[in-house]
């Protein structure tokens, strides 16, 4: 290999580490992309109506023009916003205001762009037009990304990404999943990026193929080649840009056409062919004539630069990496790094000695300048972490401080807080008994029929009452009595044997607790009390934070929780009901599940998992669904299932980790499901595991 080869060799690697997703820089509009072939007229259609139109005329084409030209000419296009943040202000338009404020966040940088982008957010939301929020909010996250604040970045994009979900906004969803792989693809995390932008295609293919689904697809396209580019898998990059190129032309898109040429003649220089190299540099120069842009004339520039170099010219590939290096933006240390690397590699065959020792240096401070820019990146993203985990820990202990305080008074609430809750049902049950006493001596025709419903209440009542006596009473007093042990003993014990007894204590607690509001809640559905309210719900977004509740538990006991419910189930049911039912079926599998005894394979023995299968109809359109939660663990017996929702057999079984219950969950579950007109069915086996389940 001559040293020519080894230059190349050296520029090539130099330019793989340049590469960066470039759907980052792209600002998300709420507007078309408009052809270059009809940019003429567009644009000489809007700059009549700046003359002759009126003032709301005037505005409408100034933020269009502003739009139009912020990748092709970005001067043009800030004066044109700024215009329009002018005539917005002298009318007092505050939707016009915010379109000039998200138009300049487009051609600014940095804090700049989000300043604007803040002023937006804040006016839309007065306004209160959350799509165009939710909308600028979008390129916000994109701004902070480009200045490395990634969770920030991505915690707005995944907001925004339920937003358009929920709304059923395909375009706008497809366009965050894009924008999510970018993210992804900057912070090198290459796989996960190309998977946001194979889902994004996804989206983009069940839609209409207007102009902007064609740009959207050559943005996922080309990024996913970058990502392979990376990855070293050329083969596949050039694939990919290839395809992206041709969606580009297909809707004479010059800005990103030319974007992608540059990036396929570096692809051509991986497989040695130079010939295509060339041909393809020489079109994006000739295409870059007619677009104002000095970020992507920078790019041409460095590649022409590796053509040149091919062909052994190298004062020529000194001369546009120079110039390549004037259009850079001062801010952006890795691509300054880069191209003094080119110039430290090709200036041995074209520069004097002095200038090769300077290129070498500023090549050497440039690259310590971009790891200290990167490495500063993430000490802040440490740092920030790091404060919010030490105020929530302060936090926590000055709670921690205040439940101690409070957690004796707490105890003997509790005590009291039982025993009213027993007399008020004892006295509901004999005021009941009265009631029903009272309509059989009014009514003699129907005797019979009232002593059968007398008898069944009564049976009702002693297999309630036979409950309390055993999960109420027997605790109460142990409860009374490990008070009295404290109030005799507390003053002499440690602190830390106290924190031990209060733990039990709370736990004892929070079983009394339990069975008293499935208590409440059976006797509400049993006397008519719960009124069931049916309406229109995403069953996934409602069971959002009790799945999370549930998981927390599950984690803990080393059982893998799988929710298959996709975000664009909707169900008409009551989310109370199917709230409370769900969540009492997930804590209940959870309870009876095994974990794994190896903590290196924590979750493997023991799975609970919430479904929803649709329902089709006749014609196959979807008619409801099945909701379903099944789990590995312990299972029942025949007998077992088929006693398990009767009073008779209501006893509290332990957990597969010793967990206490009331015995009451699943008997209420049925009936508010019965007040809903459903039925609750159960599945189980022996030592194979359980599914319950329901259909809305």
């Amino acid at each position: 290999m001559t040293f020519k080869h080894l230059i190349l060799l050296h520029l090539l690697l130099l330019a793989t580490g340049c590469h960066t997703p470039r759907s980052i820089d792209e600002p998300q509009s709420e507007y078309r992309t408009v052809k270059d072939t009809v940019f003429a007229s567009r644009t000489d259609s809007l700059e009549w109506l700046l003359t002759a139109g009126t003032e709301e005329d005037k505005m409408s084409a100034l933020n269009d023009l502003a739009y139009l030209f912020w990748n092709t000419n970005v001067s043009l296009s800030r004066h044109y916003a700024h215009e329009l943040l002018r005539m917005s202000l002298q009318a007092k338009d505050k939707k016009r205001e915010g379109d000039a404020y998200r138009n300049l966040s487009y051609v600014s940088n940095g804090d700049s762009a989000l300043y604007y982008a803040d002023e937006a957010i804040k006016i839309y939301r007065a306004i209160k037009d959350d799509t165009l929020t939710v909308f600028v909010k979008l390129n916000k996250a994109i701004v902070l990304g480009n200045l490395s604040r990634n969770d920030e970045a991505l915690a707005i994009m995944q907001e925004c990404l339920d937003y358009y979900t929920k709304n059923n906004m395909a375009k706008r969803r497809a366009t965050t999943l894009r924008s999510m792989g970018a993210m992804y693809g900057d912070m090198q995390l290459h796989d996960l990026s190309t998977e946001y932008y194979t889902q994004a295609l996804a989206v983009y293919e069940t839609l209409d193929r207007d102009e902007a689904v064609v740009q959207g697809m050559g943005f996922c396209y080309s990024n996913s080649g970058e990502n392979f580019y990376r990855t070293k898998d050329y083969q596949k990059a050039y694939e990919y840009s290839e395809k992206a190129l041709e969606l580009f032309r297909e809707i004479n898109d010059d800005y990103y056409t030319v974007r992608e040429l540059a990036a396929l003649s570096s692809h051509c220089f991986n497989f040695g062919n130079f010939v295509d190299a060339w041909r393809l540099i020489n079109e994006a120069e000739t295409m870059m004539e007619k677009i104002d842009n000095h970020i992507l004339h920078s790019e041409v520039l460095k590649a022409r630069a590796l053509c040149h170099a091919s062909n052994g010219d190298y004062k020529q590939a000194l001369d546009d990496t120079k110039q390549a290096l004037a259009l850079m933006d001062s801010t952006n240390k890795r691509g300054i790094y880069i191209l003094y690397g080119y110039l430290a590699a090709i200036a041995p065959f074209a520069a004097t000695p002095l200038e090769i020792q300077t290129y070498v240096a500023k090549y050497t401070t440039a690259a310590r300048e971009a790891i200290n820019e990167e490495w500063s990146a993430k000490l802040t993203e440490m740092q920030t972490k790091y404060e919010t985990g030490k105020k929530e820990l302060e936090i926590a202990k000055q709670q921690e401080v205040i439940a101690r305080q409070n957690f004796q008074r707490l105890l003997l609430a509790g005590g009291v807080a039982v025993c009213v809750v027993f007399l008020v049902l004892l006295w509901y049950m004999l005021r009941l008994r009265n009631r029903s006493n009272l309509a059989l001596s009014e009514r003699n025709g129907a005797l019979t029929e009232r002593n059968d419903t007398l008898s069944e209440m009564n049976a009702t009542k002693d297999r309630f009452f036979s409950i309390i006596s055993h999960d109420l009473k027997n605790p109460a007093i142990a409860l009374n009595d490990a008070l009295r042990l404290l109030a005799k003993n507390g003053s002499r014990w440690d602190s830390e044997t106290l924190t031990e007894y209060y733990g039990e204590l709370l736990l004892s607690s929070e079983s009394h607790m339990e069975l008293i509001l499935h208590l409440l809640d059976w006797a509400k559905a049993q006397t008519g009390r719960t009124v069931c309210k049916p309406e229109k719900f995403y069953i996934a977004s409602r069971l959002r934070y009790d799945i999370q509740q549930v998981r927390s538990m599950a984690a803990k006991k080393g059982v893998a929780l799988v929710v298959d419910v996709s975000d664009d189930v909707v169900v008409d049911a009551d989310p109370n009901i199917v709230t409370a039912v769900v969540r009492n079926l997930l804590t209940n599998a959870v309870k009876f599940t095994k974990a794994s005894p190896d903590p290196s394979r924590r979750g493997e023995e023991g799975t609970v998992t919430l479904s929803a299968t649709p329902r089709f109809d006749a014609d196959g359109a979807v008619s409801g669904y099945v909701i379903a939660v099944s789990d590995t663990g312990i299972g029942m017996s025949e007998e077992q299932a088929n006693s398990l929702f009767s009073l008779d057999s209501a006893r509290s079984q332990p957990g597969t980790a010793g967990e206490q219950g009331t015995g009451l969950g699943l008997i209420v579950c049925r009936d508010l499901l019965e007040k809903h007109g459903c039925e609750l069915r159960v599945e189980s086996k022996e030592g194979v595991g359980s599914r319950f389940w329901f259909k809305l």
